[in-house]
């Protein structure tokens, strides 16, 4: 009997272990990136990008929206890691379905889009006509040039050539002879975008005969700000000592971006109260902004704040343990609020700025420094009311304010403009450098970060809209935004080895990290 319910034991084990057997999930590679660069009479060129290799090969598979059956595939060529191929010998003015695939492991894998294009009206034959190099370049005021080149351009009609960008006609100087034998037409116009990839269309006697995709890029004399996309975790990130660290979800992360690995290194104890997004780093300690934990007076008994009301939190690296460091205490008797809460590093000092709201008394600004003898944050000083900010940068052993202040004309108070302020670290008395705008006309935005950029200082006004401070020419200027961020949040930026990188709709799915560059 014992024998038989061993057998069984080992019987129902087998069972076990078949039910838990998993296989492998294979990831299969993906047609992405799909897009038409060029359309004429009797071609059509397109591009794509492949999601990951160890594929076999790669094509166009192509029909007649009108006739499926006659179909036929043209194998593409890769040029890095983008797929060009151009489909000859079609019928103008006809409708085509393109179906990009991939062969993979013996599979053939099409692409869940399948493009319909319709080719252009015959070409003319007492000319030709292309674009040398597809590209339209443009300023800072929006205006582009791009060239077309052609043979026989001198004898045709310019009435009955039209260049339209969506729906704008384009204006054309007349054309000019090249040393190769052929002509060359400037075409200018206005575009109010940002870097990318846009159809052109080209009429002739009211009849499209070519569409060619051009690449818009900025070549204007005001500075370019490039964003890179990058692999980092869409969450925000504390540095200290060039180490990147991650604090959610009740543990502290260290985090490696060459091998995109996290390692848990601490526990967030539940007597840690919400870790802001905000923080700064100096030695091996990371330093959280202020936040409230009391201001509705009168206080009940015990009060277990002793009277303060703000509460900064540290981590230690080294140590790896928080700390709670309480200030504020205002001893009012009457509600009241904290706003406008930031921090910053000075000079090898941790400073928390922050405006106490008084119901009946107006605000005030206060700035706490951090005594390290003490190991406790003292308020040192207030600062110009008639000045919001949260953004103080530190450049070169000089401190800077950057936010707005309030305009007055005969002694009213009108509203608010966009102010650049030098700061004694010791009294926080603000001396003003730089005012947007006139009386008149303010320039009423506030920043909503700041970085020392290079020995200069960043602005970000919003997620799209980002002024340069040059420190030494105490000058303003807007940073042209070379490609779209299609992002509703600024998250902050950071600098991490030397780069600088920029949060956008971080806790949400299409959160991102830039790498940020000024040219």
């Amino acid at each position: 009997m014992g024998n038989f319910n061993k057998y069984l034991c080992l019987l129902g084990l087998v069972f076990l272990m078949s039910a838990c057997k998993t296989e492998k999930n294979e990831v299969f590679p993906r047609i992405i990136n799909e897009a038409i660069t060029s359309v004429r009479d009797k071609e059509i060129s397109m591009t794509y990008q492949i999601s990951s290799l160890g594929y076999t090969k790669s094509g166009v598979r192509y029909y007649k929206k009108d006739n499926p059956s006659q179909g036929k595939s043209v194998e593409a060529v890769r040029e890095g890691d983008m797929f060009r191929l151009t489909l000859n010998e079609l019928d103008s003015e006809s409708t085509y379905i393109l179906v990009p695939y991939i062969e993979y492991n013996g599979n053939t894998i099409e692409s869940e889009r399948k493009t319909e294009i319709t080719t252009t009206a015959p070409f003319p034959e007492d000319f030709t006509l292309f674009w040398p190099t597809p590209v339209a370049t443009y300023d800072e005021t929006g205006s582009f040039t791009t060239v077309v080149e052609g043979k026989n351009l001198q004898n045709i009609n310019l009435r009955d050539l039209k260049f339209l960008n969506w729906k704008d006609t384009l204006h054309m100087d007349y054309p000019q002879a090249t040393k190769n034998g052929t002509y060359q037409i400037n075409l200018s116009g206005y575009y109010p975008y940002r870097d990318g990839n846009h159809m052109m269309r080209v009429l002739y006697k009211d009849k499209e005969i070519i569409g060619q995709a051009i690449d818009f890029v900025y070549t204007g004399k005001a500075l370019s700000l490039k964003l890179k996309k990058t692999s980092l975790r869409t969450t925000y990130a504390s540095i200290c000592n060039n180490q990147i660290y991650y604090f959610g979800e009740n543990s502290v992360s260290l985090f490696d971006p060459e091998t995109s690995r996290l390692q848990n290194i601490a526990h967030i104890p539940d007597s840690i109260r919400f870790l802001p997004a905000k923080s700064v780093s100096l030695k091996n300690k990371i330093f959280f902004v202020s936040q409230p934990v009391s201001h509705i007076l009168p206080s009940l008994e015990p009060d277990v704040f002793h009277g303060n009301e703000l509460l900064c939190q540290a981590f230690d690296v080294e140590k790896r343990e928080f700390s709670k460091y309480y200030f504020s205490r205002p001893q009012l008797k009457e509600s009241h609020g904290y706003n406008n809460h930031g921090i910053f590093v000075h000079n090898n000092t941790v400073y928390q700025t922050y405006t106490l709201t008084l119901n009946s008394r107006g605000i005030k600004n206060i700035v706490a420094k951090y005594n390290p003898e003490k190991d406790k944050f003292e308020e040192i000083a207030t600062f110009d009311i008639n000045f919001t900010s949260e953004c103080f940068v530190s450049v070169n052993g000089k401190l800077y304010a950057l936010g707005v202040s309030n305009v007055f004309d005969q002694g009213f108070n009108i509203g608010y403009t966009l102010a650049v302020y030098a700061v004694d670290a010791g009294t926080f008395k603000l001396t003003e450098l730089y005012r947007a705008g006139t009386t008149n006309q303010t320039y009423p935005y506030a920043p909503v970060g700041a970085i020392n950029y290079g020995g200069d200082i960043v602005l970000a006004l919003d997620v799209n809209n980002f002024m340069l401070y040059n420190v030494a020419k105490n000058t303003l200027n807007t940073v042209h935004l070379s490609s779209d961020v299609d992002h509703m949040y600024f998250g902050g930026m950071f600098i991490y080895k030397d780069k600088y990188y920029l949060n956008t709709d971080l806790n949400f799915l299409e959160g991102t990290i830039y790498e940020m560059s000024i040219q």
